[in-house]
């Protein structure tokens, strides 16, 4: 996953701005975001480096409902709900788990020539553009709760970790 830390770093900067501008979060509170972000990646767990989980966890200091009301009011998102969602068109997308992780997204389904993707990280540029750039630009974004989104991608690491000791 170390090859996935410039994206975490670029991603989340971005984040932050963002919530700065949207006036979401304080500068302060953003300062002090930053630094246990930090200390997260130093400490090489890219997994757990995630400026909303810092924000909204850990210092308290960002309503997520906020957010995903200021996402679907302005940018026109749709929010999703990934609970009892069921992943098999992810597992066949072959995708970068790491990727997903890094960048607090999933893409949850393939319709034609289009992909469902659900992200934390809809502000972020940088994450966005990743994921654009996978799919050709054919995205249908969708905005989903941290949570839900960390419950998608453990069940389809468990999937994927189910289906590789089933092969033996």
């Amino acid at each position: 996953m170390l090859e996935q830390r410039p994206l975490v770093l670029r991603s989340n900067r971005f984040l932050g701005a963002a919530l700065l501008d949207r006036g979401l979060v304080t500068n302060e509170d953003l300062e002090s975001a930053n630094e246990k972000l930090l200390e997260i990646v130093q400490a090489g767990d890219l997994k757990g480096a995630s400026l909303l989980n810092i924000l909204i966890f850990e210092l308290k200091a960002l309503d997520e409902a906020a957010l995903i009301d200021s996402l679907m009011d302005t940018d026109d998102v749709s929010l999703v709900d990934l609970t009892n969602y069921e992943l098999s068109k992810f597992r066949e997308m072959r995708i970068n788990m790491d990727v997903c992780w890094a960048t607090f997204t999933i893409p949850f389904d393939h319709v034609e020539d289009f992909y469902m993707v659900a992200t934390g990280y809809y502000l972020s540029e940088p994450a966005k553009q990743y994921w654009i750039e996978q799919f050709d630009g054919k995205i249908l974004w969708y905005v989903a709760s941290i949570n839900s989104i960390a419950e998608a991608l453990d069940r389809a690491d468990r999937e994927k970790a189910e289906a590789k000791t089933a092969e033996g």
